[in-house]
């Protein structure tokens, strides 16, 4: 099995840009985020300019906040918190 296949590419997400289309209900979003570890924040990629409605916006909050939850509720977390 190649090992590189099974590396799943990831970028830290650093900012965004958010604004809304009021005629529309919706809002434009563009992330940032670094590509290498030397990158700094300054200097940090922008994404492309996604179109997201209100409802899916919603969804995406949820989805987020489930996993805020799921995370900070882990034992492993937990345990973590405690030793500082």
């Amino acid at each position: 099995m190649d090992k590189n296949k099974d590396v799943i590419q990831t970028h830290p997400l650093v900012g965004w840009d958010i604004s809304t289309v009021d005629s529309y209900d919706a809002m434009m979003l563009r992330l940032h985020s670094l590509s290498s570890q030397e990158q700094q924040e300054d200097d940090a990629d922008v994404g492309p300019t996604y179109w997201i409605t209100t409802d899916v916006a919603r969804q995406f909050i949820s989805i987020l906040e489930a996993g805020i939850a799921k995370i900070e509720s882990t034992e492993f977390h937990d345990r973590d918190y405690k030793k500082h």
